[in-house]
């Protein structure tokens, strides 16, 4: 059967974004604390990303790495010249060890709703800003890695009632605050044992079931208050009014390292949230498939990021490339010596995406990899994967000023 396959238009270059977080704290672990002795400020982050050629956002979790003052985060944003990528809801921690959204104790849980709703308001705020900084892409959405909403043990956990109370909180926080998208991070767990966004799939489920549940809501308010009086084309106009600025505001941050703990492939779980318009942002980092340590991007995993990267580039995704690390060995025996190891971390990080997206524009084209799509000889993809990697890779490697 001949079918033709017909793609988008390939993605722009990456623009890159790094997390605070693991650059404001001493890396701590639970066996062991101060891996980091010279934690960097909110001002120092800020400084560090406008002396990297390349680094164009920071990201940083509220409340936490960014406080809650727009008028502060603006004002580092335009000394800086660095946009604000997402300004990223926090509910993970001691207080929500039992859940976030999915917290027994009322209070708690509207707490974490709280938060995300403030969240969702500073990136409202801020996102004028980002454009007229050139910085288009920030303050588009609310990142929520909800690590601590999941179950530990068994019998300890009402599964129903808790996606019930997941999916209520993000009807809640959408309804409350417009506009903002709210970015789901999948995981299979940590800190809880599993998470219930565990996927890829869990996320696009989650997403499904809130615009089902609103749009049941709008359709019983509507007939309930003016059904009566209305014509069936003035009641679906109505209708269509209140309901679209509600739809498609659910979509996802992938994590390169969450993906391979989870099993699977990355590229499946890219292509699946690009298939269905939810992806908005990656987390680029790796790992050994066994514990998340946010390593640099492709050094375990090689040609499974090339192959996700792939997909990225040919199904044209525009969106946010953040880099999700933990260097708790990169720090130095001075504040000076840290940030200049940060900074070299950080432009590794950005040079290896570029090569890798080198190779990636040298490989065929989809409708030409179709013939080892239908002949799957594993034989003949080694002989190309080597033949592009083997050719002379040029780029231009980001630099840091400092």
């Amino acid at each position: 059967m001949n079918q033709k396959i017909i793609m988008n238009t390939v993605a722009p270059e990456p623009r890159f974004a790094f997390g605070a977080w693991a650059f404001m704290s001493g890396m701590n672990d639970r066996f062991g604390a101060d891996y980091n002795c010279f934690p960097l400020t909110l001002e120092e982050v800020f400084e560090l990303a406008s002396k990297i050629d390349g680094l164009d956002y920071v990201c940083g979790h509220l409340p936490s790495e960014f406080p809650d003052d727009a008028d502060r985060l603006a004002q580092l944003a335009r000394d800086y010249k660095v946009g604000i990528g997402s300004v990223v809801a926090k509910t993970f921690g001691a207080k929500y060890k039992n859940g976030g959204f999915t917290n027994p104790d009322p209070a708690i849980r509207q707490e974490a709703i709280a938060n995300v709703k403030r969240a969702m308001e500073l990136n409202n705020h801020l996102r004028p800003l980002m454009q007229e900084l050139g910085k288009p892409l920030g303050c588009r959405h609310a990142v929520l890695w909800q690590g601590n909403d999941g179950s530990n043990g068994l019998f300890l956990n009402d599964y129903s009632r808790s996606w019930q109370l997941l999916i209520d909180g993000y009807i809640e926080v959408l309804e409350a605050v417009p506009e903002c998208k709210l970015c789901l991070e999948p995981k299979s767990g940590d800190p809880a044992e599993d998470m219930f966004v565990r996927e890829t799939i869990h996320g696009l489920f989650a997403a499904q079931m809130v615009e089902e549940r609103i749009r049941k809501r709008l359709r019983d308010r509507l007939m309930e208050r003016e059904g009566k009086r209305l014509t069936a084309e003035e009641f679906f106009q109505k209708f269509y009014q209140e309901y679209d600025p509600l739809r498609g505001r659910i979509v996802q941050n992938i994590e390169y390292g969450h993906a391979h703990i989870a099993g699977g492939k990355l590229a499946e779980s890219i292509c699946l949230a690009m298939e269905y318009g939810v992806l908005a942002q990656i987390d680029l980092n790796d790992n050994r498939k066994h514990w998340d340590n946010d390593h640099i991007p492709g050094n375990d995993n090689f040609n499974e990021v090339l192959e996700a990267e792939y997909w990225l580039y040919w199904k044209g995704f525009h969106g946010l490339w953040n880099f999700d690390l933990w260097p708790q060995r990169v720090p130095g025996d001075s504040k000076r010596e840290t940030i200049c190891r940060f900074a070299n971390h950080l432009v590794e990080c950005i040079n290896a995406t570029r090569y890798r997206r080198e190779i990636v524009k040298r490989l065929p084209p989809p409708e030409e990899m179709q013939r080892f799509f239908r002949d799957p000889d594993e034989t003949n993809i080694s002989k190309l994967l080597r033949s592009v990697i083997n050719q002379r890779i040029d780029f231009h490697e980001a630099r840091y000023n400092g």
